[in-house]
Parts: structure tokens; sequence; C-alpha cells
């Protein structure tokens, strides 16, 4: 579960951050058929490696080292199927035909939905052929296709947060409020929407979780008993005992979901109400139990926030630090397509990364110590920890001897039945361990904290303003150096020499562009702001500035030429026009209206006071 998790933001994190080619490299028709040709690759690959591992695992006796076996091979296949699915976001621009369908490219949930949807496609190639393996250690008795069926029910539960939330943020930018949406499209308003709605689902989403899993509750009898009562005697409260089906009787489990009591419900398999032994069931319960009480499934909710926290700052860190290098200017002479495609994945390689050591290391280290310490809380229900040791043994055997299987996640069972036999012999362990736990979630929120600050004062602040400045002027030089006659790049560049106050070297930039295509209403109005708005006399020519300024309004009305023509106005003591021009500004803005109002009120206090005086 917690592997597929990963893979799924990885999968989300490419497809967002892949920038599609201007013209693809192949056809729409050449595209599908490259696809299918890969896809069908890919199965033939899986078809051969699990025959060969069906033939090997027949060839030896039964043994832990089987379950060991076929669980990293799955793991590499599944690995494989991520590495294709790069080849056909990167290589085979399938985004580019997908955002030219209107629909799909308005919403970002059905761009991500397409993504998943092309990688779980692969994944279920690895169900699919994986499964005569894991019958060889197993005792599953259903079909290749109710496995797979069961897999997906299983891993679109995962998929359901991301849904919610990004549908929701989909249908918000629908409404027709300017100011919303100028503050959804804020990395801060984001950051604080995705994590409201977070929040709001880790609370309510368990009845539609267990829902999707067919879960059902658990009949009368003597297991739902014994499950009652020891709810009622430890406090325990839940909303419901739910049979949680699976793929065959090895699938031996427990689970506690929801962090309210009444959205709470306790998940139980068949096959683990069949191997236990009632003591056995109290110590599993008595895990899950630790769970709640220890605050586990809050502390998960921290640390989903907290990957926000860091990723919405370093989303434009590390598209900065690459422009910075000089790689990106090496490759400005490729096509297009090659110079979009590299600059998207080397700057979602840092994010990667992060997510990565986000997920693998740091979160993989918490949550094993939480199941380790749910593991202690037998001790405080019981005080005892053998029921506890000897329902792992009977998880591990019967689940095909996976008591050694080593997971990021969960420590080893073997290592599980060690630390707790240990802590019967000394109960100084349980402190011990509850210290560790204190000591490392602390430095976690103190590091989370300041790294999240440095972030978003970077991000919002001058450092990161200056930065993202500078590696602008030096993409722009080294693209006039290639392009010395390209009149748009001229115009780019002859506005940021204005905003670095260098006057001369705007002028000069902007008449030479001017030169090269005399009717572009962008560079006629460039021009016009810098000599309407200068400083230096020597460049402040407010004539020509409104000259310039009405042929920039003929050929275009946007509210950014409109305000240049109100400015060159203001500036040639024309307050009536300069205000009315500045109030077509304002009704023709279809952002943020902030800076139009200011100008609105500034002409009209300039005509006001004209008029009285």
């Amino acid at each position: 579960m917690y592997t597929n998790f990963i893979y799924f933001i990885v999968v989300l994190l490419i497809f967002s951050t892949q920038q599609p080619s201007p013209t693809p490299r192949l056809s729409l028709y050449l595209t599908l058929l490259a696809t299918l040709t890969l896809l069908s690759l890919f199965a033939l690959i899986n078809r051969q490696v699990f025959r060969r591992l069906a033939a090997r695992m027949s060839a030896v006796s039964a043994g832990p080292h089987l379950a060991v076996l076929y669980h990293r091979t799955v793991s590499r296949q599944s690995f494989l199927a991520f590495l294709f699915f790069c080849l056909d976001i990167y290589l085979l621009d399938i985004k580019y035909y997908l955002t030219s369908v209107a629909l799909i490219r308005g919403s970002f949930t059905l761009q991500g939905l397409a993504a998943l949807a092309l990688f779980l496609l692969h994944v279920t190639i690895v169900w699919f052929y994986s499964y005569q393996c894991h019958c060889r250690f197993s005792t599953s008795t259903c079909s290749p296709s109710a496995v797979v069926a069961a897999n997906l029910k299983f891993n679109l539960a995962i998929i359901l947060p991301w849904l919610l939330i990004s549908g929701s943020f989909d249908l918000l930018q629908l409404l027709p409020v300017g100011s919303l949406h100028d503050q959804l499209n804020t990395p801060l308003g984001q950051l604080l929407f995705f994590a409201l709605l977070l929040v709001i689902f880790m609370f309510f989403a368990p009845p539609l979780v267990v829902r999707m899993w067919g879960c059902r509750p658990l009949a009368s009898g003597v297991s739902r008993s014994l499950i009652e009562k020891f709810c009622q005697d430890e406090k325990f409260q839940v909303r419901e005992i739910v049979l949680w089906p699976g793929p065959g009787a090895d699938f031996i489990t427990a689970g506690v979901m929801g962090l309210h009591r009444h959205c709470r419900y306790l998940l139980v398999t068949e096959g683990l109400l069949n191997v236990l032994d009632d003591d056995e069931l109290r110590a599993v319960l008595a895990h899950e139990l630790g769970h709640v009480k220890e605050k586990h499934l809050f502390f998960y909710l921290i640390f989903l926030l907290g990957y926000l926290v860091l990723a919405f700052p370093l989303s434009t860190l590390s598209f900065l630090l690459v422009l910075a290098s000089d790689l990106p200017l090496a490759l400005l002479r490729r096509s297009d397509s090659e110079f979009l495609t590299l600059i998207s994945m080397l700057s979602t390689v840092p994010l990667l990364l992060l997510l990565l050591f986000y997920f693998r290391f740091l979160f993989g280290f918490f949550i094993r110590n939480f199941e380790r310490q749910a593991d202690l809380y037998v001790f405080t229900v019981m005080g005892r920890g053998y029921p506890l040791i000897s329902a792992l043994e009977k998880v591990a055997f019967h689940s095909g001897n996976v008591r050694d299987v080593p997971s990021w996640h969960h420590f080893s069972i073997k290592q599980r039945v060690d630390f707790l036999a240990a802590a019967a012999r000394n109960p100084w362990l349980l402190k011990q361990h509850r210290l560790k736990l204190r000591r490392a979630l602390a430095g976690y929120v103190v590091g989370l904290i300041a790294v999240g600050a440095l972030g978003y004062l970077f991000h919002s602040g001058a450092v990161g303003k200056n930065l993202n400045e500078q590696l602008n002027f030096k993409m722009l030089t080294s693209l006039v150096q290639l392009e010395p006659k390209n009149p748009l790049l001229l115009s780019s560049l002859g506005t940021l020499y204005y905003t670095r106050n260098q006057p001369q070297e705007a002028v000069r930039h902007l008449e030479r562009a001017l030169e090269l295509d005399p009717d572009n209403p962008e560079i006629l109005n460039n021009l016009a702001w810098v000599l309407a708005t200068s400083k230096e006399r020597s460049f402040f020519q407010p004539e020509r500035a409104l000259s310039l300024a009405v042929k920039a309004a003929a050929g275009s009305q946007e509210s950014h030429i409109l305000d240049t023509l109100a400015e060159a106005y203001h500036v040639n003591g024309q307050a009536r026009k300069a205000l009315a021009t500045a109030e077509e500004a304002l009704a023709a803005v279809t952002g943020d209206r902030s800076y139009y109002l200011e100008q609105v009120e500034k002409f009209r206090a300039e005509l006001q006071e004209r008029e009285s005086s």
C-alpha cells in the first residue's frame, strides 16, 4: 500500500511538471501505435520474467525464501512499469494529445486520472502475470482476474484523497469569483486549500473507503462478540467492525481507519479470524488500539501536510536552480520539443529526490517505529507480549513464510518478535522507545517549521524575486545572442533592463524591436511605458509615449495596454481621458484588480484636484 502510494505521487508529479512540446515528435496515429507497442513489450517482458520465476520456484523446496523472491520480483517489475510510464510521457508526448482536448486541458483532475490510468494499466500487467507465482507459496484460490480486480479496488482507495481534493479545486475554479481564483492560484492559497481538504478527507472519508473495498459488517457470532467486548472493556470506540475482503485465505491482517470515533472503522479479515485463537486476536486488537491511543493516525495527517509545506516552495526553487545552470543554455540550440522535455525532466529531479527521501526514509522511519509502538501497547492492555508474538508467527507462516521479508515501512516479523521478547525481559524498553519517538517527532516539527518558513520566505520574499529576475535576465540575454533579430525577445529584454534601472539599454533594445516589428502592440506598449514613466529626463518623452500608446491600444484592448495609455494621458496632462481609459482597463482585467483600482483612484483624485483649482 505505502509503496504504491509513493508511486502514485511520483506519477502525478511527473505528469503535472512535464511541459508538452509545441509540436509533437509523432503524429497521433504513430503515438497510439508506439504506445501499444511499448505496452505489448512490457507484457512480454513480464510474461517471460514470471515464467522463469515459476520454474525456479518449482525446482526448489518450499520455504520463506520463495516469498522473498516473489516480492522482490514484483517490486522490480513495478519499478519497470514506472520506467515504461516515463517513456510514454517524455518520449511519446502523450500529454500533448491529452491536453489538446479542451475538457482535459482545463481540468487538473482529468489530466491526473489519465496519468494514473496509464500507470495502473502497466501495474495491472504485473499483477496478472505474477498470479501463478503467488500461488506457489500462498493459499489463494481466486482467479487472476479476481486478484487484479481486488488489487485495483484496494489501490483506487489510495487515489481517492487526491481525487476529491483535486476535483474540489477544479470545481472552485469554475465559480465566477475572481478574487477567490486569485487567492487559489497563489502558492500559499493552494497550500492552505489542499491542507484544508486533506484534513476534511482524513476525518470523513473512511466510510467511502470501506465501501470501495467491499467491506461489510462482521456477522454476529463468537468473533464479533469477543471484539465488541474488547472494545467495550478498553473504551475503544468505533463506528463499525467490518470484514475486510481479500483475494484469498492468506490475506491475514487487521487495521483501523478514521481519526474520529464516529468515522472510525475496525477492519479484520476472515483469514485472521480463522488462524488466531482468542488471546492472539485480543493481542492484535491491542495493537490496533495502540495506533489510536498513541495518535498515529493524526501524525500520518501531519506528515502528509508536511510534504505539502516542503514541496510548494521547492517546486519553484528547483526550476530556478535548473535555469541557473549553464545546461539549459547549451540546449537552446536544440529543437523546442527537446528543450522543453529536458527542462521539465531536470526541474522535476529535485522534487522526486525530496519525495523519495521524505516518504521512503523520513516517513518510513516514523511508520516503522509507530508499528513497534503499537506492538508494545499489548503490554499495556494484556500485561504480556507472548499472545502478539504467537499471532505474528502464525500470520508469517500462513502468509507464505514471510517472517524475514524486509520492508521499508514495517520491521520484519522476526524483528518485531525479537523486540517484543526483549521488552518482556526488560520493561524499560517501552519507555525508551516512547522517549525516542517523542524526541524524533519534536525534531521533525521544529525542522518542518524552519524549512517551511525559509522556503516560503525564499518563494515569496525579496531573495526569490531577485533570483528570478537574475535568471530571467540571463536567459533572455543568451536568447537574444542566439536570435538577435527576434523582436519579442528584444522587447522582453528591453523591459527587463528598465526594471533593472538601466533605461538606456531598455530604450535601445525596444527601439530595435520596434524597427523589426513596427505594428506589434506589445512592443509599442512596452516602449510607450518606458518613455512615459522614466525618471531620467533624457528618456522621458511624454508626447511620443502617447503616440505609441494610442497605436498599441488600436491593436489590442488588453488591460495592461489600456493602463499604459491611461498613464500616457496622465503625463500629458489629459486627466479626464486618463481616468476614462483607466476605468476601461479595470473593466477589462480578469485577474488581480488591486493595481488597476489604485490607478483609477489616482487619476480620479488628479481630476478632482484640477477641477477644484
